[in-house]
């Protein structure tokens, strides 16, 4: 067995996007970082349009401008978006928010998740103090005096600080004991790509059904397919429900889609294979232990109708790693308790809040009482007229937060 040079460092186990972008801040202060992932080296898309999108907010543009990984991504398959329509399909209900209401040029970027992997991949290679290992999964972590040992196929490092940043079903949580607080939301998600006949005009929509939420997300445009044509979809729901869609011949799914969206974006046509996963919800009985920190799907995972996981998983990474900063900065160690509390402290609670209210949404939209009904509609309706609210859930959704860590800012707020 090799053993890796005995000096304090980072390990961070899982390089997805908030893996790699914890590596990336924690090697621009100097650290040094050891990134062990069990996938292959992420490539730039090219092609058809990859299935899993996300949405990026305002708060992550700016952590990723800030750290020099926004110029790595390919721009002609992001799209910004500038508005956002949500309505309720059974009711009158209706909100619109506009970019121009908050005084932002847009609400958030779509791109594809490899595409985001693969520009982070890219600005790791600037880092000498930065080791990113691809086709290396790990095969055991164990706490020991001083630190963790951590164990890939025959090599083994030592590390002062363990991050765990491998998913939802994390076994770097396991190894430490941790809870994952597994919660089935009883929906499960198809993802798909879909052409329109008419331009989805940068705007991102949701319509709220019995069975559950559909999202239309607009994506870049493809040149076979026409100029902002293009859009990606995510519909949870009943697990049955979203068996029978996946299943269907392809006419028949876009008809069915059709149905559920009506006239926003003319005919549909199915342009992708149709992929199904479970959601389950998870928050971990705590994100840190002696040594380690848990960051993004392994410490928390919320359903996926607003678009918030990878969006709270960065902020996680910055959080984490301006923690980690000002520790070293006083001269203390890079896994210094008092540090990893206050990560903890300062990231916890907003996680926790964004999951709840994510599970009332779904409760909310799932009753089909009438009061409750005319309630919401009312709701919606008076929400969008327009005033402090209607800001006030714009914002949030950009996620301009109180707390926000320094690189998750324009450069003019204190960078």
């Amino acid at each position: 067995m090799t053993e890796q040079p005995d000096c304090q460092h980072i390990v961070i186990v899982g390089g997805g996007m908030t893996g790699g972008l914890l590596a990336v801040l924690l090697a621009e202060q100097g650290l040094d970082v050891t990134v062990l992932d069990g996938a292959p080296a992420p490539v730039m898309p090219s092609g058809p349009a990859q299935l899993r999108v996300s949405t990026l907010t305002e708060a992550s543009y700016w952590l990723l401008q800030n750290s020099g990984v926004w110029e790595h991504l390919d721009m002609s398959r992001v799209q910004p978006y500038d508005a956002m329509q949500v309505w309720d399909q059974d009711g009158t209900g209706e909100v619109l928010f506009r970019a121009e209401e908050v005084g932002a040029p847009s609400l958030g970027w779509l791109l594809e998740n490899g595409h985001l992997a693969a520009a982070l991949y890219r600005r790791a290679a600037d880092f000498a103090n930065l080791d990113w290992r691809c086709n290396a999964a790990v095969d055991s972590a164990r706490r020991e005096q001083g630190g963790w040992q951590v164990r890939a196929g025959d090599q083994c490092w030592q590390a002062d600080l363990l991050v765990g940043a491998d998913g939802a079903r994390s076994r770097v949580r396991d190894w430490a004991g941790i809870s994952g607080g597994a919660r089935d939301s009883g929906h499960h998600a198809l993802v798909a790509t879909i052409a329109t006949a008419l331009p989805h005009g940068a705007c991102a929509r949701q319509v709220f059904m019995e069975s559950g939420p559909l999202a239309l997300l607009p994506l870049y445009s493809d040149p076979q397919q026409g100029e902002q044509r293009q859009c990606s979809i995510v519909w949870s729901g009943w697990p049955q429900r979203i068996a029978g869609l996946r299943d269907q011949p392809p006419a028949e799914f876009a008809a069915e889609l059709q149905a559920a969206v009506g006239d926003a974006l003319g005919d549909v046509t199915l342009l992708s294979e149709r992929a199904v996963f479970p959601i389950q919800e998870r928050h971990a009985s705590s994100y840190v232990a002696a040594g380690l920190a848990l960051v993004g799907d392994a410490a928390h995972v919320i359903h996926p109708l607003a678009g918030q996981g990878v969006n709270l998983g960065l902020l996680d990474a910055a959080v984490l790693a301006e923690e980690v900063e000002r520790a070293v900065g006083c001269g203390r160690s890079c896994a210094d308790s008092t540090a990893l509390a206050r990560y903890q402290r300062r990231r916890r609670g907003e996680n926790l809040l964004m999951q709840n209210a994510m599970r009332g949404f779904q409760h909310l939209f799932g009753q089909r009482a009438l009061p409750v009904r005319w309630l919401r509609n009312t709701g919606m309706r008076w929400v969008n007229q327009g005033g402090p609210l209607k800001r006030l859930f714009a914002s949030q959704a950009m996620g301009r937060g109180a707390d926000l860590p320094a690189r998750a800012r324009p450069q003019s707020q204190g960078l």
